[in-house]
């Protein structure tokens, strides 16, 4: 496995897939997008990914059931979700079932940085 840092960014948005790419690559991160879950599950490197950032509403496959999906697969890859429809239930759920971090879109670069890090910061004490 490759030590590169490399995040999966997974959102049915065009427009928001290619902003957040941008937005990554701009702050030094290798990025593989992915317009849905399933065009992820199908990509050879899926379970290298250093940490994930996906929409909470995607047709076939939302955001929590493929974080859901992976950790009952035993790939228990960090996670940021991200929503347009933002639920206070909803973010409660996911963050006890072990989701990183749950933001509003539009997502403030601050905090998406910040909760990158502490993705990549799990996923290195995961590996140790």
């Amino acid at each position: 496995m490759s030590n590169e840092i490399r995040i999966s960014i997974i959102d049915d948005d065009d427009q928001s897939r290619a902003a957040l790419t941008g937005l990554l690559q701009a702050m030094g991160f290798e990025i593989e997008a992915f317009p849905s879950a399933a065009d992820f599950l199908a990509s050879p490197n899926f379970c290298h990914a250093s940490c994930l950032i996906v929409d909470v509403h995607m047709p076939q496959m939302t955001g929590m059931e493929l974080h859901s999906f992976l950790v009952k697969s035993g790939y228990d890859l960090p996670t940021i979700l991200i929503t347009a429809y933002p639920d206070d239930g909803a973010r409660a759920r996911a963050l006890r079932q072990g989701v990183v971090s749950y933001l509003a879109k539009p997502i403030n670069e601050g905090d998406l940085l910040e909760c990158v890090q502490s993705a990549l910061q799990r996923a290195k004490s995961d590996e140790n």
